[in-house]
């Protein structure tokens, strides 16, 4: 069985990509023989990975002085530091952007030779290696590949933070120099790779191939209603996901009403406390905001509550798994067009608003959901099953990727 070295983040030493991870694994573990490499801060690994996948984490630390020096001679004779500097479009100022660039060289370079030590480039005719976003995991590999092994297979995945230049302070660093290198890019939706192909592609369009993630099947939520409308959202509480904005909606509907928000984040005590004041004299409203909870906990709730609608507010997104999650259990959504979204959230499926997603226009499509006749709610949640067993359903979506991962 080939070996897989998989880059993530955080996982499984924090929660990281726990819930967009664990469906892949379920698959691709039938194909190899997995080791996570963990790129997270944290020394102590909080879980452990299902299937016997062995998991160990790059013990990254802050440069000394004097290796901060040394790696600043090594990029001023680099040819691609001083063309990524000279190609970077993102206006910032010169020292800023040779900063990033630096920075993302040297702990490329650091994690390179760390597997180099481990001993993980020793086999390389019968290994994949994998990062899960496509940045300074896939950047190692890439330095490996270009000083020992060109015919060593890489593959990435290309989501949000790792693929729009508006996601980093000073854009996508190195993607037109890593992108002839490496052998198979995962993009998790249309736009995404259509975007990529525009702004960083080296090989023809048709090489760039989108590979959905997804979920699976846990049933659908209970069909049982009240006269409270229900509505769920999940996301980290940071201005990026504009729970405020869901909350505003909220308090102008006169119907009875019970949100509860599962997530946690900088915002977290600051929405709790707005929340407060703005339903304080709202006895229609209910409202729950726990924080963190585990993903089979969301599962669970799905599994246990009737949910009417789930809501999304993001200024930006790749292609939630949220949103997948809720069409499996047949719950309608309220997302904005942003990202991938447009790719999920139709008039069949929910209600696609603009991108700016105001509360006034979020209010507006709680409404039109409440004044929908039972027949419409019913088809609106028949559809949002339909979609994800169409295009989301996480086996069928892993297998492909993990046939073309083997394959490579």
């Amino acid at each position: 069985m080939k070996k897989l070295y998989l880059i993530t983040d955080h996982y499984p030493y924090t929660r990281g990509e726990l819930p967009f991870l664990l469906p892949e694994l379920a698959v691709t573990h039938n194909y190899f023989d997995i080791l996570l490499i963990s790129r997270d801060l944290q020394s102590k690994q909080e879980l452990t990975p299902p299937y016997g996948i062995s998991a160990v984490r790059f013990p990254s630390t802050a440069p000394s002085k004097a290796a901060k020096a040394l790696h600043l001679a090594h990029c001023l004779m680099d040819k691609k530091y001083r063309r990524e500097i000279a190609q970077n479009t993102s206006g910032r100022p010169r020292k800023e952007i040779e900063a990033e660039v630096r920075n993302f060289l040297y702990n490329a370079e650091a994690l390179r030779q760390w597997m180099e030590r481990q001993g993980y480039f020793a086999d390389t005719q019968n290994a994949v290696y994998y990062s899960f976003w496509y940045s300074v995991g896939t950047m190692a590999l890439v330095l490996e590949k270009e000083k020992a092994h060109p015919d060593m297979k890489i593959a990435t995945r290309a989501h949000g933070y790792d693929l729009y230049d508006e996601r980093q302070p000073c854009g996508q660093l190195f993607k037109r120099y890593m992108d002839p290198k490496i052998d198979l890019i995962g993009f998790i939706s249309r736009v995404g790779r259509d975007y990529y192909v525009q702004h960083f592609a080296t090989k023809p369009a048709d090489q760039y191939r989108v590979y959905y993630l997804g979920v699976a099947d846990h049933g659908l939520c209970p069909e049982e209603r009240s006269d409270t409308l229900e509505i769920f959202s999940c996301s980290n509480v940071i201005p990026l996901k504009r729970i405020d904005h869901i909350a505003h909606a909220i308090q102008q509907l006169q119907v009875p009403v019970h949100w509860f928000h599962a997530g946690e984040g900088e915002c977290l005590q600051e929405m709790r406390a707005m929340c407060q004041t703005l339903f304080c004299e709202k006895p229609n409203i209910k409202w729950e905001m726990p924080g963190s909870i585990p993903n089979d906990a969301v599962i669970q709730y799905y599994q246990q509550h009737h949910v009417d609608l789930f809501i999304n507010a993001s200024e930006t997104e790749g292609l939630p798994v949220s949103i997948m999650e809720a069409y499996s259990f047949g719950v309608p959504v309220i997302a904005p067009a942003v990202g991938g979204i447009p790719e999920l959230v139709n008039a069949g499926t929910g209600y696609l608003l603009s991108p700016e997603a105001s509360a006034q226009e979020i209010a507006a499509a709680i409404q039109s959901w409440l004044d929908a006749t039972p027949m419409q709610q019913a088809s609106l949640r028949l559809n949002a099953r339909q979609i994800w067993h169409n295009s989301f359903y996480d086996k069928r979506n892993h297998e492909r990727f993990a046939k073309a991962l083997l394959a490579l």
